[in-house]
């Protein structure tokens, strides 16, 4: 099915490449059904702030820039969408 295999084999080499900077690893989603080859990636952050000074600094390694690139080689072009979640107290 499309790329599947080839973007989980680079999510993870990019996972490894985010752990070595000390990056937290990200988790990846696919739906159980309804839309295919729709795939969620999450990772968890201190604050907004650190996510965005802690990634721009590892894109100034090579072997991190490298494997992000690689991992975005597998994607639809337009279809990647990056969101902040803040979780809600339903208890």
């Amino acid at each position: 099915m499309g790329e599947l295999e080839e973007f989980l084999e680079a999510a993870s080499a990019f996972n490894a490449e985010a752990a070595a900077l000390g990056l937290p690893r990200f988790r990846a989603w696919v739906s159980a059904f309804g839309e295919l080859n729709e795939i969620w990636a999450e990772a968890d952050f201190t604050s907004l702030d650190e996510h965005w000074s802690s990634f721009r600094s590892a894109h100034q390694q090579e072997g991190f820039r490298a494997a992000f690139e690689a991992m975005c080689s597998h994607l639809v072009p337009g279809s990647a969408r990056d969101q902040v979640l803040e979780a809600l107290d339903v208890s």
